[in-house]
């Protein structure tokens, strides 16, 4: 078993990528060295014999990843799985853990307890990337050893103090928002900046390359020069000024771009930024993207935007593949006439051909974007990656079309998944929809005398209401408080302005000469409806029995509400 040929086959790799030999997880140490150097190490002897107690782990280990890539897994899904693998066999070798079948468990709750250390104490390692770390753990561990259950790799997870982390939103203020999409636009000035001055004829030419970013900024990109800033004149050793003047000259004609250590940080750049402005165009995310092949595109208009499908030979047209907006055609175009002309297409038939100091990267590697990221990190400019790109465009989309259903189908994502995963709380939107559920569900309506009206229809008189009660007719504020669609409204006001009728409906009631018909005037009826409300709305809180004791007080101190204050002081002028 320990003789046998344990290197992952089948997995794609880039022309100078190192193959993975799970061989290596058999010796003390050996994966804390560098994959392309280790082999020869151990053929040295450098970290002693096989380690036999790990031989049956390390096969089960084999045949789990290979079992993956045979069933059709991602080829980048399994090399992250060995990357963390390599990890976690290097923190066992380091802290003397047990590393069998046995015990390969019980050194994972160990091991789980370091990275609570560094995310609580060390404070180098947060809580989101310490839990996903051992969630991948675990699950490798489960489906090596083929642990019960429907979701062994959590049950692991579920033995250890390491918690999944909360997903707490942020509330997008005004400012906040503001804020970010001003970032995104002056982000996506300068990666189309950084595109339109990387054309064939500057990539090609001397070096450093300088482009205007704005009147007081210009980025300086090196290259493969470790002194951008050398002023050749100044050097006084003829061979130190020869090398230097040669370094920084144009490429030759019959030189290609692709050399090793010439042109491939600048060409990398020019990819890598559009590549950002495809994922912002396109709402794609990066690991779709950088599979895309580049061929001839077929492009059909849809409403403002375009639809882009491939095609085929014998002029077939394929399955549509994405959209953008119809502003991005040209700039895609000319990117697309670069990769041609630059000899890419010769080279590599993918839309985003990523190289590596001139060697081909495979399919399945990860892409870092690490030619933008440095230069934005030396300039001092915002970056932005690409999946904030695609959450601020989701949580754009849906602030403008108001309709998360359309936004999720142009995201490629069900309604769930966009709530769930992007959707952020924002104070516009939420006001929105405060608004649009008072809209529907509490239509009120400003009324004729205090508190507000919830009506649809015709005005109806309360069932209670005396005969001889005011009838509603949305016009006499008398009506409205014996309407069954008049509202109270809870707040000081309210009640102020409820005693101020009431003084008026007193001061009527002191004009009136009583009749020997014993007939009840109006103005009794309101004033008794007027009390009612009054005292309910006391008897409801304290604070709002506070709110009626000050109404009243202000009325007696002759402080009348100004919705009535005029009518008072009139009534009382005609005394």
């Amino acid at each position: 078993m320990i003789n046998k040929d344990l290197t992952i086959k089948g997995l794609m790799m880039g022309t100078h990528e190192t193959a993975w030999d799970l061989k290596v997880l058999l010796y003390k140490n050996a994966t804390s060295v560098r994959r392309d150097k280790v082999m020869k190490r151990i053929d040295n002897g450098d970290f002693g014999n096989i380690l036999p107690e790990r031989a049956t782990l390390v096969m089960k280990l084999y045949d789990m990843l290979m079992g993956l890539l045979i069933s059709g897994s991602s080829h980048r899904t399994i090399k992250t799985y060995l990357e963390q693998v390599w990890k976690f066999f290097a923190a066992i070798d380091k802290n003397n853990l047990p590393c069998t079948e046995e015990e390969i468990v019980s050194s994972f709750n160990i091991w789980t307890e370091y990275l609570l250390t560094r995310v609580n104490q060390k404070k180098d390692l947060s809580h989101f990337t310490a839990y996903k770390t051992a969630s991948i753990i675990a699950n490798i561990i489960a489906k090596a050893l083929s642990l019960p259950g429907s979701k062994p790799g959590h049950s692991l997870m579920l033995n250890t103090r390491l918690s999944r982390p909360n997903k707490n939103k942020p509330v997008l203020g005004t400012q906040a928002d503001k804020q970010n999409l001003a970032d995104t636009f002056q982000f996506g000035r300068i990666l189309t900046t950084i595109c339109h001055s990387l054309d064939l004829a500057t990539v090609r030419g001397p070096v450093p390359i300088k482009i205007k970013m704005s009147e007081e900024q210009v980025i300086t990109i090196a290259g493969n020069l470790m002194d951008p800033d050398l002023d050749v004149s100044t050097v006084e050793n003829p061979a130190v000024k020869r090398r230097a003047i040669l370094k920084r000259q144009a490429l030759p004609e019959g030189v290609s771009l692709f050399e090793v250590n010439k042109r491939s940080n600048i060409l990398n750049l020019r990819i890598e930024a559009e590549l950002l402005i495809f994922l912002a165009q396109t709402g794609m995310n990066l690991a779709q993207a950088v599979l895309l092949k580049s061929e001839d595109y077929r492009w059909q208009t849809n409403g403002e935007d375009y639809d882009v499908f491939r095609v085929y030979k014998g002029r077939r047209q394929g399955e549509s593949i994405f959209s953008c907006y119809n502003t991005y055609r040209e700039h895609l175009q000319n990117y697309l006439k670069w990769l041609n002309d630059t000899g890419f297409k010769s080279l590599d038939d993918r839309l985003f051909p990523l190289l590596s100091r001139g060697m081909v990267r495979s399919t399945a590697s990860r892409t870092t974007l690490s030619s933008v990221k440095k230069l934005f990190e030396k300039n001092e400019l915002i970056f932005i990656n690409p999946s904030e790109l695609r959450n601020t465009r989701v949580n754009w989309l849906i602030r403008h079309t108001d309709d998360i259903s359309l936004t999720a189908s142009q995201m490629g994502h069900t309604a769930d998944v966009l709530v769930r995963d992007y959707l952020r709380p924002h104070h516009q939107r939420a006001t929105s929809e405060i608004i649009s559920f008072h809209d529907n569900y509490d239509p009120s309506l400003a009324a004729p005398g205090p508190g507000v009206c919830v009506g649809k229809s015709s005005p109806q008189s309360i069932s209670q209401a005396s005969k001889d009660a005011p009838v509603p007719d949305c016009i006499s504020p008398e009506g409205c408080i014996f309407c069954t669609y008049h509202k109270d409204i809870m707040s000081y006001d309210y009640c102020w302005k409820l005693a101020s009728h009431l003084k008026i409906k007193k001061i009527e009631l002191g004009e009136y000469k009583p009749s020997n018909k014993h007939y009840t005037h109006p103005a009794c009826l309101v004033i008794d409806r007027l009390n009612l409300k009054l005292e309910a709305i006391a008897k409801s809180s304290s604070i709002r029995d506070q709110w009626v004791i000050d109404a009243r007080d202000s009325i007696r101190a002759g402080n009348y509400h100004p919705q009535w204050s005029g009518f008072i002081n009139l009534l009382e002028e005609m005394k």
